[in-house]
């Protein structure tokens, strides 16, 4: 790699200085971890050196390369990233190379019209949505909440919550959007509201033992009467909007913050074979029945269950009565995660 890495002559006639610092470019990337930090920081300063004097065209096909750098130095991300918007999306979309530091940084301080491209990506980590989320932009938390690799914090989870209340709010006010159609009834058309942003900054982690502090409007207090319909419910309507990425983590915490039990003991129930737990959950929080079959039909695929055991569970859902999900409460509450819901009647799986 060394022996080939040459700087693009100062006197280059145009075009050539792309040419070169397209295969310079190409060359690094080949090399990928045999790169000694000498050569990326010298790769570093030639681009550094050269990139802002092609063209506009040239620069996006090299952007269009870097991006592909498993291997790109910070350096070269961070100007690229806080350059003109049509080469800094691809790098900010697409590059690996990019840790979680580096992109919260980012979050944190780019203009807002490159955000979305961060909001895009394949993976986004629940530190970068944090980092997101807090810019208080509605376009960016309906990017995220749409995006199935995006992961929600605790904290993100809240401010989800936060936005589909003041949605459902507008609604009933008839000042707000209809709901669109065939999505579950989620809540993508979230309000912005300045007033939240000050507060909105992620606060130290205390564990996933924790219980969410959900607004408290989204609570279920105890001895309240189980939620049904799901277009009064914030919480159903977000749990719709994570299911349909797959995101049963999500979905887990949601369900722990709505019930007032631990998140970890709530993953935990959730994650095994037995779909009652779950049902008695959703249930109370008044998740749809579509909603619950696509949930349903998630971990019928993890574990490997039969489309006809996975309808009888919905049929189950469907019957399941608010007395039941409400002593089912009332035990774990009491117990507060050292239960085991088998030990209830009413969390038997119904397929048997």
């Amino acid at each position: 790699m060394d022996d080939h890495l040459i700087e693009p002559h100062a006197d280059a006639p145009p075009g050539r200085k792309a040419e070169l610092l397209a295969s310079i470019t190409d060359l690094f990337g080949n090399a990928g971890n045999t790169v000694s930090p000498p050569t990326a920081a010298l790769y570093a300063e030639i681009v550094l050196g050269v990139f802002d004097g092609l063209a506009s065209e040239e620069r996006l096909e090299v952007a269009e390369r870097i991006a592909l750098l498993p291997n790109a130095p910070a350096a070269v991300l961070s100007h690229l990233a806080g350059g003109a918007i049509e080469t800094a999306e691809p790098v900010l979309r697409h590059s690996i190379a990019f840790d979680d530091t580096l992109l919260v940084t980012l979050a944190e301080t780019l203009p807002r019209d490159r955000l979305g491209a961060i909001a895009g990506r394949l993976w986004v980590s629940e530190a970068v949505s944090d980092a997101l989320l807090d810019r208080g932009d509605r376009a960016i938390l309906k990017l995220l909440a749409r995006n199935p690799g995006a992961r929600f914090s605790q904290h993100g989870l809240t401010i989800l919550v936060e936005e589909a209340e003041q949605t459902l709010a507008a609604r009933r006010a008839g000042t707000g959007p209809a709901p669109e159609a065939g999505e579950w009834g989620q809540l993508l058309e979230f309000p912005a509201d300045a007033a939240l942003v000050a507060s909105r900054r992620a606060p130290a982690s205390s564990g996933m033992a924790e219980v969410i502090p959900l607004p408290v409007a989204s609570r279920r207090a105890a001895g309240a009467p189980v939620t049904t319909d799901a277009s009064t419910s914030p919480v159903a309507s977000v749990i719709a909007t994570v299911a349909s990425g797959d995101r049963m983590l999500e979905v887990a915490g949601l369900l722990a913050a709505f019930a007032g039990l631990p998140v970890d003991m709530v993953r935990r129930m959730i994650a095994k074979p037995d779909t009652m737990p779950l049902a008695v959950l959703c249930k109370a929080a008044g998740v749809t029945v579509e909603t619950f079959a696509a949930i349903a039909a998630i971990r019928g695929r993890r574990h490997g269950q039969a489309s006809e055991t996975v309808e009888t569970l919905v049929r189950a859902y469907e019957a399941l009565g608010d007395e039941d999900v409400e002593r089912a409460l009332r035990f774990l509450r009491a117990r507060h995660g050292t239960a085991v819901l088998s030990d209830l009647a009413v969390m038997q799986n119904p397929a048997s």
